[in-house]
């Protein structure tokens, strides 16, 4: 018997010691915990069992296997993840300075540029995004009307690929204006010119935009019939859409802006959602009898006009859930993306329920961009994208204690918490 004989049971016994480690770091049970599924019943007191990505168990009778590593979740809430579902996260660090940002491209219609390859994975913005409960967003480009297609994004992973939901989430865009004054994509206002002079625009810039789809279908319809035609990648990317396979993310916030772009959509036959709608609460009639999907922008800001009602911001969730206006809220930003759960968290005490509130920042948003199996709620079989509170997610008192994203713990580490470390323990 020779040497390497005789290391083989210490081998045997080396490799089956490192599988247990393996599995023991790829299994989680969070037991005695109260549990909002947002998808169905809360549990006060069950158990959440995550096995190598994915929940595997929810509920009062989970059995939980050998070697898991367990959290004691008494005292302790567990939530889906929060989904920011309009964020220029990973595409800008430094809104002053252009080097930082890459979020828009040259020209008007991009529709094949990808945000995902510019996803930049190392943005002190994402782990701040975390540690207040953020577990995926959809990034989205700007620049031009159709500046390209947003990437549906985890918020952990050493790369894009290992950070990606889908990188093509969404079509985007930027509905031309029929009014002098409006907020743009990501909220900057434009000049006032004349109605006129609008109006010339807004015409020439759809004519356009139709002109591109009807180019479009022609030629997916060349293709179908085996006709030789040349590759064009611009006309390529805008075919999901045009056939009702993937999401366009419509921006238009006044009244006028939302009932054309809602006109367009539905000409175009396309799977719409209408991102920001300022003015949702005056068409809200016309969004409910059209069975509109809206994205509604940030809520702690300041109303579009200065005679609006001071308090719509906060109103408008309230007044879309009373009328059966199906909706999610959005941050539209990047730094900014911490403050989610408390821009809708307002509203609460302006008129829309608790329930509906967690909803728009969870399952509804995951409904509306086709992630609703995965993502959302917490229910088996879906990723494992938690988080843990002690408290009410939406209240701004309450602390995040465990965060979890693809069946891994995220450290609750950011640039905030580093900053508050060092001046905390300053001499």
């Amino acid at each position: 018997m020779n040497r390497y004989t005789l290391l083989l049971p210490i081998l045997a016994v080396a490799l089956l010691s490192t599988s247990a480690r393996g599995l023991a770091q790829d299994r989680y049970a969070i037991r005695n915990a109260r549990i909002v599924t947002v998808s169905g019943e809360t549990i006060e007191r069950g158990t959440v069992l995550i096995d190598a990505g994915k929940i595997t168990g929810v509920g009062d009778r989970v059995r939980v296997p050998g070697r898991t590593q367990v959290i004691d979740g008494r005292g302790l809430t567990v939530y889906p993840g929060l989904f920011d579902s309009v964020t220029r996260l990973g595409l800008t660090e430094v809104g002053a300075i252009p080097v930082t940002n890459d979020y828009s491209e040259m020209g008007d219609a991009m529709p094949h540029l990808l945000a995902f390859s510019a996803f930049h994975v190392e943005s002190e913005h994402i782990p701040v995004a975390r540690v207040d409960g953020v577990t995926h967003v959809l990034s989205v480009p700007s620049g031009g009307v159709i500046p390209g297609q947003a990437a549906l994004m985890h918020l952990s992973g050493w790369s894009p690929q290992e950070m990606e939901i889908d990188r093509h989430g969404a079509l985007i865009f930027d509905f031309p204006s029929l009014l002098p004054l409006r907020r743009s994509f990501f909220g900057s206002s434009s000049a006032r010119r004349p109605h006129s002079e609008q109006k010339k625009e807004f015409e020439e810039k759809l004519g356009k935009v139709k002109e591109l789809f009807d180019k479009a279908r022609h030629y997916s319809k060349a293709k179908e019939s085996g006709a030789a035609v040349d590759y064009n990648k611009q006309l390529e990317a805008l075919i999901p859409a045009l056939r009702g396979e993937q999401p366009v993310v419509i921006s238009a916030d006044s009244s006028v802006d939302i009932q054309e772009a809602v006109k367009f959509a539905e000409e175009q036959k396309l799977s719409f959602l209408i991102w920001g709608a300022s003015d949702a609460w005056k068409v809200v009639d016309f969004l409910k009898e059209h069975d509109v999907r809206v994205i509604l922008g940030a809520r702690q800001s300041l109303p579009a006009r200065e005679d609006d009602p001071i308090d719509i911001l906060y109103e408008t969730p309230g007044i879309l859930q009373e009328k059966g206006v199906r909706f999610a809220l959005a941050t539209g930003g990047s730094s900014n993306v911490r403050t989610l759960p408390f821009e809708i968290g307002n509203s609460v005490s302006h008129g829309l329920s608790a329930e509906a509130a967690l909803r728009a920042i969870t399952l509804t948003p995951a409904e509306f961009f086709g992630i609703a199996d995965r993502l959302g709620s917490v229910e088996t079989g879906k990723v494992a994208n938690l988080v843990v509170t002690d408290g009410d997610i939406l209240d701004y008192r309450t602390r995040i204690r465990h965060v979890f994203i693809q069946g891994k713990p995220i450290e609750l580490k950011s640039k905030h918490t580093e900053l508050y470390e060092k001046y905390l323990n300053r001499p």
